[in-house]
């Protein structure tokens, strides 16, 4: 069979490309380990476009090579019921003398799906598996024991502001947008606004924006928290996601938000763990050295997604008029600093019993980097007098200021303080050289 023909049989199946397709910065962490032996697991919450990557992976990188390629979507019986026993699989795969490539699209439908690819695995047949699944807590719950050792996880969030700059300027290029203030404004307005889910970005229409952001939500509430983690108080549930989505950029305390819901704090501590786990808000702990100055327990939280955080506050009014403007910015830079780091280095805050506090630290190579955060155009480059306190603890060799207008480096002591307008936050892969 050649790849046209197989092209036309995977289409068949619903294995289609989108007419807009977007690039995922993803792909390319992936594509050097479609030719190792362990499992791909792709995960992340739900519409983040995982059913697309599988699609770009097979018609981008494999199609043109081999047409030994499987395509299993378990939201169809049909599918479901085909691997429901392994046997005709493992036949087919013993056929072929070259290495066949098996995705399967919502792996978590099995009823025992991290035997099922053990088992495969373990049979060292020329067999390479990708698979995907929405729910963290359900893939984790199903696959990751049995798989140890066999698989590489990567999670595929929302658009970043780069991807999502490519679906609402798909003509021009990053240089273009960077350098072009009104189409920065409109990314920026887009993103913090509606966030970055690939159906809210492509549409249009705002009101159609809202609709899918509301769909999603529902979604949400419905599959992950009713009906996998049975939350029965739903009201309570309900009543934290809009209290958190109002505290972006804050301290959570425990103990007022279980005495303002009524819940017991072992409750309130699952719903947290629920909602980190199924991809919908982040907690970053604080930096400290120093434990008789520097704060220890309470975490901070910021949103994955600044459609749904607004979805749930109910305000989609115009990024330059909003009262949250500060906590907006602040979130959205935390995404772009998440997005350009290595997932094993973590992002702090510092903040010290007096008060003063610094909105990020990372920690490369153990030299700190603090960040700060103001959602102001600055017209002169000045710093505050905490992150001075910080810079005066740490000598750190550099420091970023977020900001919406002025871009530059100062030097304060041995430190260099690079300030960061919008433009600046599309890249920021030398942060941890």
């Amino acid at each position: 069979m050649s790849p046209s023909q197989k092209k036309k049989e995977l289409e068949k199946d619903g294995v289609k490309l989108p007419r807009r397709a977007v690039a995922r910065q993803l792909t390319k962490a992936i594509i050097p380990w479609l030719e190792r032996e362990e499992i791909i697991v792709i995960t992340g919450a739900r519409q983040t476009g995982k059913s697309v990557l599988l699609y770009q992976l097979i018609f981008d990188q494999l199609l043109p090579k081999t047409e030994n390629i499987l395509y299993f979507n378990l939201d169809l019986p049909r599918h479901r019921q085909f691997l429901n026993h392994p046997e005709p699989l493992v036949e087919r795969i013993s056929q072929s003398k070259k290495k066949t490539y098996v995705f399967i699209d919502e792996v978590q439908r099995l009823e025992e799906p991290g035997l099922f690819l053990k088992g495969l695995y373990d049979l060292h047949l020329p067999l390479k598996l990708v698979v995907s699944g929405s729910s963290a807590l359900e893939i984790k719950s199903k696959i990751h024991e049995a798989l140890t050792g066999r698989k590489i996880v990567f999670r595929l969030n929302p658009f970043s502001l780069e991807e999502l700059a490519s679906v609402l300027f798909p003509n021009s290029s990053l240089k273009q947008i960077q350098n072009d203030n009104k189409a920065l404004s409109n990314i920026m307005n887009h993103y913090l606004v509606y966030g970055g889910y690939p159906a809210v970005a492509l549409a249009k229409d705002p009101k159609i924006k809202i609709q899918l952001l509301e769909e999603l939500m529902t979604s949400y509430l419905e599959k992950d928290i009713k009906e996998f983690l049975k939350v029965e108080n739903e009201i309570a549930f309900r009543n934290l996601l809009k209290i958190l989505a109002s505290q972006i950029g804050n301290l959570v305390n425990k103990n007022e938000l279980s005495n303002s819901l009524g819940i017991h704090k072992n409750t309130l501590d699952n719903y947290l763990f629920y909602l980190e786990q199924t991809f919908i808000v982040d907690f970053i702990r604080p930096f400290f050295k120093n434990p008789r100055k520097e704060l220890l327990k309470n975490p901070k939280i910021y949103f994955r997604d600044l459609g749904l955080r607004n979805f749930a506050i109910g305000s989609f009014s115009n990024f330059n008029f909003r009262p949250d403007k500060g906590a907006l910015f602040e979130n959205l830079s935390y995404l772009c600093l998440k997005e350009s780091l290595d997932p094993l280095l973590p992002i702090h805050y510092w903040r010290t019993k007096a008060g003063a506090e610094v909105d990020f630290v990372i920690v490369p190579k153990l030299n700190p980097i603090p960040f700060e955060v103001k959602a102001a155009e600055l017209k002169e480059f000045k710093i505050s007098r905490s992150l001075r306190s910080f810079l005066r603890d740490y000598k750190p060799k550099k420091s970023y200021y977020f900001n919406l207008s002025l871009s530059g480096e100062q030097a304060i002591g041995g430190t260099k303080i690079i300030f960061l307008n919008p433009a600046g936050l599309f890249q920021l892969q030398e942060l941890q050289k």
